[in-house]
């Protein structure tokens, strides 16, 4: 029979095992990293289709015909549903998922001095100039939850555009 020290010995000097202790303690933090670096990976793609989706939809806005007073009704509709969706018939789905309202989508005009002949082409002549601005805050649901820490529920983008040729 062994004694009790030289058992006690033995454990202590055993190193089988230990990367599988090592990796035990390691495994909850990489894959608290992985998860996080999946989270904003997904915010960083969503934002970047939004930006897109925006300027798309200001530049196309840009081209529609406005006076300082604003668009037209079914034209601001047009340009709200190309925000979300990429159509301005909102055929197809959302862009970004659960982005189901136009009302995130928001149209404005204002009038920009064009006393030092900054716009040319159309807009010779003219004092003033209208410019169309896109804003949108759609949502961003995080996959994981609250496990990565990021706790944004919309985003917002915004991009403006006037009609230079």
């Amino acid at each position: 029979m062994t004694s009790p020290a030289a058992l006690l010995r033995r454990f202590l000097i055993g190193r089988r095992g230990s990367a599988a202790v090592e990796f035990a303690l390691v495994l909850p933090f990489l894959m608290l990293l992985m998860f996080a670096f999946i989270g904003v990976g997904r915010l960083f793609w969503n934002y970047h289709i939004a930006v897109s989706a925006v300027r798309d939809a200001a530049r196309y806005a840009a081209r529609l015909p406005m006076t300082c007073a604003g668009l037209s009704g079914a034209d601001q509709l047009h340009v709200q549903h190309l925000a979300r969706t990429g159509d301005i018939d909102a055929v197809g789905g959302p862009l970004i998922a659960d982005w189901t309202s136009d009302a995130s989508v928001v149209v404005t005009v204002t009038c920009v001095s064009n006393a030092g002949g900054t716009y040319s082409g159309r807009y010779d002549g003219m004092a003033d100039v209208p410019v169309v601005k896109v804003t949108a805050s759609p949502p961003y649901v995080d996959a994981f939850g609250g496990l990565t820490g990021v706790s944004l529920t919309t985003f917002s983008v915004s991009a403006q555009q006037a009609w230079t040729e």
